[in-house]
């Protein structure tokens, strides 16, 4: 597992997550098709209503990162 702070560009080691009910919904959605692709090349986006706060979600694999930018394989490969 990976957190990353794109405003602060540095990883991070634990988060608290906030999320209403529908927003939860849509995360679990989201993560449920990402692994049913099971493509790591793909991604997904969970906003909240008013579009100020946004979630994204990546599944990476350390052997497959050729499909990532170099800051994620950084993120990915070396924690930082």
């Amino acid at each position: 597992m990976r957190i990353f702070d794109t405003n602060a560009d540095t990883t991070l080691n634990d988060i608290v997550l906030y999320l209403k009910l529908e927003e939860a919904k849509e995360l679990y959605d989201s993560i449920g098709i990402l692994l049913k692709k099971g493509d790591f090349n793909d991604h997904a986006h969970i906003d909240d209503a008013s579009y100020e706060h946004e979630v994204t979600v990546v599944l990476y694999d350390e052997q497959k990162t050729e499909s990532l930018s170099e800051r994620s394989k950084k993120i990915v490969l070396d924690d930082i």
